[in-house]
């Protein structure tokens, strides 16, 4: 029936203004139809009333966009164009439409330009349905004279991209808590001797590291002590063969009387003279004849004709038995050990002071029992990955607190140490991707 009516019009408009100018089309620029985040169809243009787009002055041409599709569609805020006597009119008598930021004069024989803006909500059915713009003009007593529709363009709208759930990761539980404790130690000796007198020289505060750290275990829970002694370059090479050796020995004797440990536990091996420490300080010394030193100190010849050749440089000799000789005698040590279990709440304070205690999956349950998202959670996850900083779960734990708090670039550098190939990696790695998309 309106299809009828409006036909009926469109003829009588015709008569009507037989020896008139036809009005022109208005053109559409600058089209976007987009799906923001939160799920709304924005669309923006500029309606373009181009110079022979002549409205009379008691008429009115209304502007609408309209979404549709197969079986529904949405009209948007319409835009209203006036000629002058009609606005003057309907201005007067208080019938201008309510939004009159939309409502507009048409100055004939110029160009105007109408930005157009509007959002909807987004419906499933809007998928592949079509932007048109209906054209209403408009004669007195409010009736059509003239529709048309003008096809702007088609819908297609990607569904978007949703963000998944941060994701942790539960460490697999350590079966044995083993660990490994490296360290060294400077013992001095008078010249050519291969005794330990605990308060010669520096060795009160040497032993003293050692002690310390052996305390901290019972003897039953050291796997295996590993005593490697060093010797300097000074001195004919097989003596210090004999020093090395000895004062390796004389550690280990020490060590055995003092904490029981059993003598099978500790293991021992040296370097006669420690040329590979040698040639690091020569490296990054300062001394004029550096070249020459370096040179000789990487010779494949017997050490004793390195050291004449060294001796033939006085003043850099000097310095290097003040100052590197003494530091190149010394014994390193490896400690394995094993470590107890500690339970959820035990790690909870444990971490707080020796975190290198605990096992990555402990720290973890500590974690979970201190409430997810709260403070101590987050620095839990957070000391878990400065103690394990290569371990793929604590890094992968890392980046989710990193994601959490809003930090991309952190999260990133988190997941470059994260087991890529897990479920939860991948998870993670699409929030990174998408969020970085949506910035």
């Amino acid at each position: 029936m309106r299809n009828i009516f409006i036909t009926g019009l469109l003829l009588l408009s015709i008569g009507a203004l037989r020896g008139q100018s036809s009005p022109g089309n208005v053109r559409v620029e600058n089209l976007t139809v987009q799906r923001s985040d939160n799920n709304t169809l924005n669309i923006k243009m500029d309606l373009v009333l181009p110079e022979n787009l002549k409205v009379e002055s008691n008429r009115m041409i209304t502007f609408t966009p309209i979404v549709r599709g197969a079986d529904s569609q949405a009209l948007l805020p319409a835009v209203y164009v006036y000629g002058r006597k009609r606005q003057i009119v309907s201005d007067r008598n208080d019938r201008l439409p309510e939004d009159a930021e939309r409502v507009f004069r048409r100055t004939n024989g110029q160009v105007q330009v109408i930005s157009y803006g509007a959002s909807l909500p987004a419906e499933s059915w809007m998928n592949k349905a079509e932007l048109v713009l209906e054209q209403d003009i408009c004669g007195c007593g409010n009736r059509s004279e003239e529709i048309k529709f003008i096809a702007l363009t088609g819908i297609n709208l990607p569904q978007p991209k949703v963000l998944p759930g941060i994701l942790y990761r539960a460490p697999e539980p350590e079966v044995v808590k083993r660990r490994v404790l490296k360290g060294q130690a400077y013992i001095d000796f008078p010249i050519n001797q291969i005794v330990i007198y605990p308060d010669y020289m520096r060795n009160t505060i040497e032993l003293a590291k050692i002690d310390s750290t052996l305390r901290g275990f019972k003897p039953s829970d050291i796997q295996s002590i590993k005593l490697h002694g060093y010797a300097s370059p000074e001195g004919a090479y097989q003596h210090n063969v004999y020093l090395a050796q000895g004062r390796t020995k004389a550690l280990k004797d020490y060590i055995i009387q003092k904490f029981g440990i059993p003598e099978p536990v500790i293991k021992t091996s040296y370097t006669p003279e420690n040329w590979e420490g040698f040639i690091r300080l020569a490296e990054s010394s300062q001394l004029q004849e550096k070249e020459r030193i370096l040179e000789i100190a990487r010779k494949e010849i017997d050490p004793d004709l390195k050291e004449a050749e060294l001796k033939r440089m006085p003043e850099a000799f000097r310095h290097m038995t003040r100052n590197w000789f003494p530091v190149l005698r010394h014994t390193d040590y490896e400690i394995e050990y094993l470590l107890p279990d500690y339970t959820a709440e035990e790690a909870r304070n444990m971490v707080k002071k020796n975190p290198s205690q605990l096992s990555l999956r402990e720290m973890f349950d500590a974690a979970l029992l201190s409430g997810k998202g709260s403070d101590e959670y987050y620095q839990l996850m957070e000391a878990a990955v400065r103690t394990y900083p290569d371990n793929p779960d604590a890094n992968l734990n890392a980046a989710a607190v990193a994601l959490e708090r809003g930090d991309l670039q952190a999260a990133e550098r988190y997941m470059e140490k994260a087991d890529l190939s897990t479920p939860e990696a991948k998870n993670n790695m699409e929030y990174i991707n998408i969020s970085k998309e949506k910035q």
